[in-house]
């Protein structure tokens, strides 16, 4: 109502100036965006496209003052003769506008398929960085895995020809071994209990055993013989070892602990042989403990591995790092001359390994030792029921 009652002229005028207006702050805001972001193909399309409506604009508002200020000085035949060339103005400056939307909207397709083939190739890359991955790990893997076997058959090697050469050493040691220890105790029946030549008979003897010990040890080392194969409740061996030692052994002031998995089904094992092999590692974590501590005794069942795992750790004073790739030599310990062959954890290596399994360890100095038996339940070891305890 209040537009409609101003006068045409002014109406005229006003509209031009406002479409002018506009159009330079469109084409202002367009340019600041651009400027910002010069990359983003939208806002050099709306930006080109700002330029022609913007000449648009001009061309038209100049026209239709143009016509006013003609009509009003009654030069009309004027204006007749160049608003032909006026509305050609404004419809190239349309032409321009279709054309560039035209234009954009092909470059906008190319832009998309670029876009989808960046994307397609940052996904290939990131796979092949995957693979890479995958593949250096994979490689790493089977490296270590190398690496063990070639340490297991040296292991091996070396096992076999130590164990030949003491087997020949204990049988030529032994035989004197029990004439001694027979003619020791036959002198002792003539002498009187408590006199010089009694005690000094009794040391020969003591000494005597300590080597029939150690040749004993060193038979057992030599032995390749195979597993007896039994079906065998581990736990029920467990708890044989564990009531030997308790009555054998200087284990008083030393807690046991028991963590058994009751899922372990029976197995196929020598069952003398993993006594055997628990014995020693006991006997072991006892003289490092010595005094007071705990050793904890777990089982797990691995069912997704299809594997048993024997953990036996103490609160000893621990092995040394540099030790511990030799505990499972032949003949190294860290035991006082005379307290050991240091031929249990050898021996102990051989029965796991002929079972199948592996045998580990780890230590900190002052916190203790960690061994792990590992038997899978494959092969000789294989599963034959459950165990009802």
């Amino acid at each position: 109502m209040i537009i409609s009652a101003l006068p045409p002229g002014f109406r005229t005028w006003a509209g031009a100036v406002l479409m002018i207006l506009f159009s330079f702050l469109s084409l202002y805001h367009i340019r600041t965006l651009n400027r910002r972001e010069p990359g983003n193909l939208i806002w050099t399309y709306l930006l080109w496209v700002s330029y022609f409506l913007a000449g648009f604009a001009v061309s038209r508002s100049a026209g239709h003052i143009l016509k006013q200020i003609l009509i009003l000085s009654e030069h009309r035949e004027l204006w007749d003769s160049i608003q032909a060339f006026s509305g050609t103005v404004n419809t190239f400056m349309l032409i321009l506008v279709a054309a560039t939307t035209l234009f954009f909207e092909r470059v906008w397709q190319v832009y998309q398929g670029i876009l989808n083939d960046r994307q397609a190739l940052q996904s290939a890359h990131t796979e092949l960085l995957l693979l890479n991955e995958n593949l250096e790990k994979r490689v790493q893997d089977r490296t270590e895995a190398l690496a063990q076997s070639e340490k297991q058959i040296a292991q091996a090697d070396k096992l076999a020809s130590i164990g030949q050469f003491s087997s020949g050493i204990a049988h030529e040691i032994n035989n004197p071994l029990g004439i001694i220890l027979g003619y020791t105790q036959l002198l002792q029946r003539d002498e009187k209990p408590g006199s010089e030549k009694y005690e000094d008979l009794k040391t020969i003897e003591k000494h005597v055993k300590n080597c029939k010990s150690i040749v004993e040890d060193l038979l057992s080392f030599a032995r390749s013989s195979r597993p007896v194969q039994n079906a065998v409740c581990i736990h029920e061996c467990m708890d044989d070892v564990l009531t030997f030692i308790r009555h054998r052994s200087k284990s008083e002031n030393i807690e046991i602990i028991k963590e058994y998995d009751r899922s372990i089904p029976k197995m196929i094992l020598d069952e003398k042989k993993i006594k055997q092999v628990i014995i020693n590692l006991m006997m072991n974590a006892i003289h490092a403990i010595c005094g007071k501590g705990s050793i904890r005794i777990r089982t797990v069942y691995e069912s997704r591995e299809n594997r048993v795992l024997i953990r036996l750790k103490d609160t000893g004073y621990g092995i040394e790092k540099k030790n511990l790739t030799k505990i499972f030599d032949p003949f190294f310990t860290t035991k006082p001359t005379g307290e050991g062959t240091g031929l249990g954890l050898a021996v102990s290596y051989g029965i796991i390994k002929n079972h199948g399994g592996e045998i580990l360890a780890e230590s900190e100095m002052g916190k203790g030792t960690e061994f792990t038996i590992i038997l899978p339940l494959t092969g000789k070891n294989a599963v034959i029921g459950e165990c009802h305890e």
